[in-house]
């Protein structure tokens, strides 16, 4: 996405940078749970909202993000991602990071 965004967008893991998730008042287990997205006034938001958020600074992505707060769109996305967040170790392309906890992958 980086790529996508002209750098706008800096991703990182949550396990690179504990001082941030700290500093953010994030635990690990937030860091676990769903991808973060703080903008540029310090607001923070988590799950499918932070990534809708950041595909606004992508131009040719940007007007699917605005489906987001209709109704029945946010349910429809926040299931998706709470579904992709839990078996993001199994999908195709995923790293090391995508692990989770072996009590979390039963």
């Amino acid at each position: 996405m980086e790529s996508w965004t002209n750098g706008r967008i800096n991703l990182q893991p949550w396990q690179a940078m504990p001082e941030t998730m700290a500093a953010l008042g994030l635990t690990d287990e937030d860091g676990m749970t769903q991808a973060w997205f703080v903008d540029a006034n310090g607001r923070l938001t988590g799950g499918a909202e932070a990534v809708n958020r950041a595909l606004r600074y992508c131009w040719w992505l940007r007007p699917f993000t605005y489906l987001y707060p209709l109704p029945g769109m946010r349910q429809l996305q926040d299931l998706a991602y709470r579904w992709v967040a839990q078996n993001r170790h199994r999908l195709p392309g995923s790293t090391p990071q995508c692990n989770l906890p072996q009590s979390a992958n039963d």
